[in-house]
């Protein structure tokens, strides 16, 4: 029998994989496509339950609580079956609510009996792990401090060179500080502090980048986004001076939840937790004093598909990757990326040639041939808007406005078209050149 293309299994249910997140907040399930060093996301959604909200002060989850994650999960448990996906392909975790209740392993066991749906509840080490293993996957040359931050916890891990280095998790997220303390932000100060000081590697670790995982954090960076009108809206790679981001998580914490809600793209429920998050990046951000603030869109639930992956396609270079599967998808002849390659590095042959230019060159070549299909009045268009808005990972936004613009002047752009411009905005006058 014929081997499948990977037009063919990006469709076939037998490569799926389901991973399950029961947080302190939210409920999520994604659905990937298949296990390889880019999956394809087909299916996204959250509820947020809440399962944390009440545990600092009863030691339980409550039932109003364990209600609506429990129809959540029957709710996924459908979507799931109707999607064909396997027991076998179902990845399903519980982290700090489930972890610490008293009530949790009831819970677990109703689950399996009105779902079937087998969860296993990690530790705060191994969640910190596979929070880390997600940013690795999307941001392979990371070095620094790892901040993971759910309703329940926060995981702290050290990366350098690829490896992890130190992990801990500490109790301090926003729905627990708030059960906590309410809104009193001198309590929850002095609780953030006192915590942070448990760890002795953090402050040792200065000028380091410090790496934000977690819905309200990843809120935090979109009000940014909205703030400077940043020309590129995708928070995966976005980055921010360390002191800048000092200061706007100060500001964030001094605001009341209904003013957040009304900025465009912070949603209204995860308003309510915003000013506690930004604060314990406000002391964070204090106590370690990082170079920059990087926001990764990947985590926990992408480390769980990494964690599975063979070591060589570990090794793999994401973006080189996705730019790969993208060409097989909507390009004309599959080797056409790797001869262009060839057939062009003898012009950057030089001393002064940088291996992150290299790179962005390979991958451009790679995707030359996707617009093909596309109306011939506007193939430069959608060239450059596969560089700028695809679902790449491995590449920053200055990297994406490098092969946009790369790509858009293969396809004809030219220097007035606003895509076009929007590129070189990102840009510096020998990155433009070198385009």
């Amino acid at each position: 029998m014929p081997q499948s293309s990977f037009k063919d299994r990006i469709h076939d249910s037998r490569d799926h994989l389901a991973v399950i997140d029961i947080g302190s907040n939210s409920v999520r399930l994604v659905v990937f496509d298949k296990m390889s060093r880019n999956p394809h996301i087909l299916f996204n959604e959250k509820v947020l339950c809440g399962l944390g909200r009440m545990i600092s002060k009863t030691g339980k989850m409550d039932d109003e609580a364990m209600a609506a994650a429990l129809a959540t999960l029957k709710r996924f448990q459908l979507l799931m079956k109707a999607m064909r996906i396997e027991a076998g392909h179902i990845d399903a975790v519980a982290t700090a609510a489930v972890r610490e209740a008293s009530n949790g392993a009831a819970f677990i066991a109703r689950i399996k009996s009105d779902t079937g749906i087998r969860v296993r509840v990690i530790s705060g080490k191994e969640e910190a792990e596979l929070s880390a293993l997600g940013v690795l996957s999307g941001i392979p040359d990371a070095d620094g401090i790892i901040g993971d931050l759910g309703g329940g916890s926060l995981e702290l891990v050290e990366i350098a060179k690829g490896a992890i280095t130190e992990k801990i998790t500490l109790p301090i997220g926003p729905l627990r500080l708030q059960g906590d303390f309410n809104d009193d932000q001198t309590l929850i100060s002095r609780k953030i502090i006192a915590s942070l000081k448990e760890v002795p590697w953090l402050k040792a670790r200065r000028n380091k980048n410090f790496y934000i995982v977690g819905g309200a954090w990843r809120a935090v960076s979109r009000v940014n986004m909205v703030q400077k009108k940043t020309p590129l809206p995708i928070l995966h790679a976005f980055s921010l001076e360390g002191a800048d981001a000092q200061d706007l998580a100060k500001l964030i914490a001094q605001q009341e939840p209904q003013s957040l809600a009304k900025i465009n793209s912070v949603p209204s429920r995860r308003a309510a937790v915003m000013p506690c998050a930004a604060l314990i990046l406000y002391h964070i951000l204090d106590h370690m004093r990082p170079n920059k603030v990087i926001t990764s869109s990947l985590g926990l639930r992408e480390g769980l598909v990494y964690q599975r992956l063979p070591q060589s396609l570990k090794a793999e270079d994401p973006f080189i990757a996705a730019a790969r599967d993208m060409a097989e998808i909507g390009g004309r002849f599959k080797e056409h990326g790797d001869r262009l390659m060839r057939w062009i590095d003898p012009l950057f042959e030089s001393k002064t040639d940088r291996p992150e230019l290299k790179r962005l060159r390979y991958g451009t070549c790679l995707l030359s041939d996707i617009s093909w299909r596309g109306h011939p009045d506007y193939r430069a268009e959608r060239a450059i808007m596969e560089a700028l808005y695809g679902r790449f990972v491995g590449i920053d936004h200055k990297d994406r406005g490098f092969v946009g613009l790369a790509l858009g002047r293969i396809y004809g752009a030219s220097d007035g078209m606003p895509l076009a411009s929007l590129c070189r905005s990102m840009l510096g006058e020998e990155d433009i050149r070198q385009a």
